[in-house]
């Protein structure tokens, strides 16, 4: 499965004008606020020298010079008045050279004055910590782009690089739980999470093995960005994840039919490899879906051929059948058999009779009541019962509540 190994997150600059004092640089803007009251700086000579020559410079054009003074206003810096304002000098000619590495130091010059406008912190933040993401110094970045947070930053890329730096520093748990207070904070907002948060999310919580973490982002996901693509993703990595049973495997395939999510050779033959002995109406019925989507070609002698030919000359005798097994199922002293006929006639695709005998299974007892509610939830929503369907699967509990809570996610957020 593939998914995108990291996300396309800006991390340039703007670079605006910077005046000697009172202005603050023009770092990536999170807002537009209003204009901050001028306040005054009282710098020492030495700085207040440099300073001059540097803003000079750099009105004319010459940002080499200017550097180099606001560097020497730097190297001369006492209070934190003359390294804030160094600092923002130092920032303002290397930003018009697009000097990364001097723009990272007039940043870090700014925040470790400590008179640094409160109001925009969480942007010197931001920048200082996106600056050494693209270095790849994930610590700083990490420590940084936190910093941002805790100042109140409003910036999304910044939790989506934070998460990416602690999964690359080794954190996965932190990265998705920091990831999933993103996605709350989006969501409370009003604002649409980007379908790369979940992609990087569920990548990351895949690698580290971590099964909750990595079903909560699928269905998450999957509200935002039903699509057939992503329900396949979705199902296949929950699967991987959770090693379930071969009757929970069968329904989970159901479930990517239904989405219109089987995709390849691969996908239909492993479905049509699950029934078309035991269910040759629903194996007949699949592989005729792969044929029709040119994705399983009917070569003599193949296993494909094989399938088809068993599914179709056992369909119609097994068909047959089915009225008597009813009869004999309502007369059982308990709900096996009413229950397997139910799942034969959910592979023919008649629900009325599969809704009623797997109710039928649940009175009578002696089956197990979350396979059976499973069953019983995809026969209602086949038929177009969604109410009742999502009832049935809110009883599932234990191993298959996952599968129950996809199909539930399904019903309220179908693909087209």
């Amino acid at each position: 499965m593939k998914f995108v190994s990291t996300m396309a997150l800006g991390v340039a600059l703007a670079v605006g004008g910077v005046a000697l004092v009172g202005v603050a640089p023009a770092v990536a803007k999170e807002k537009k606020a209003e204009a901050p009251k001028a306040r005054n700086y009282n710098l020492s000579k030495p700085v207040r020298e440099s300073a001059a020559a540097s803003q000079k410079a750099l009105e004319a054009g010459d940002t080499a010079g200017a550097i180099t003074a606001a560097q020497a206003a730097k190297a001369a810096a006492t209070t934190p008045d003359d390294k804030l304002i160094s600092s923002q000098l130092l920032y303002a000619a290397a930003a018009k050279a697009n000097d990364q590495a001097k723009i990272s130091e007039g940043i870090d010059g700014m925040i470790a004055s400590g008179v640094a406008d409160p109001a925009q912190l969480s942007q010197l933040y931001a920048a200082q910590g996106k600056i050494a993401y693209q270095a790849k110094d994930m610590a700083k970045a990490a420590q940084a782009l936190d910093m941002a947070i805790k100042s109140g930053t409003t910036d999304p890329d910044v939790y989506a690089l934070l998460v990416d730096a602690k999964a690359r520093a080794g954190k996965p748990a932190e990265a998705i739980a920091l990831l999933q207070t993103g996605i709350d904070k989006q969501r409370a907002a009003g604002q649409k999470v980007p379908s790369e948060w979940y992609q990087r999310g569920i990548a990351i919580a895949y690698g580290a093995k971590l099964p909750d973490e990595t079903e909560r982002l699928t269905q998450q996901w999957l509200v935002d960005y039903p699509s057939p693509t992503n329900w396949r993703d979705a199902i296949i990595t929950y699967r991987d994840l959770h090693k379930v049973d071969s009757d929970t495997d069968l329904d989970m395939l159901r479930l990517l039919r239904t989405a219109k999510g089987l995709k390849g050779e691969r996908d239909y033959y492993e479905y049509a490899e699950a029934v078309y002995l035991k269910f040759p109406g629903e194996g007949k019925a699949v592989i005729n879906e792969g044929v029709a989507a040119g994705m399983v070609k009917l070569a003599p002698g193949s296993n494909f051929k094989m399938m088809s030919d068993a599914s179709n000359s056992r369909s119609a005798a097994d068909k047959a059948d089915l009225a008597s097994a009813t009869k004999a199922a309502k007369a059982s002293a308990n709900g096996k058999s009413a229950a397997a006929t139910a799942d034969s006639y959910l592979g023919y695709g008649e629900y009325a009779p599969a809704i009623e005998l797997y109710n039928v299974a649940l009175q009578k007892g002696g089956v197990d009541a979350n396979v059976i509610n499973t069953r019983l939830g995809m026969a209602l929503a086949k038929a177009g019962r969604k109410d009742e369907a999502k009832a049935a699967f809110a009883k599932v509990t234990g191993s298959r509540a996952g599968l129950a809570k996809y199909w539930t996610i399904y019903l309220d957020n179908p693909t087209a």
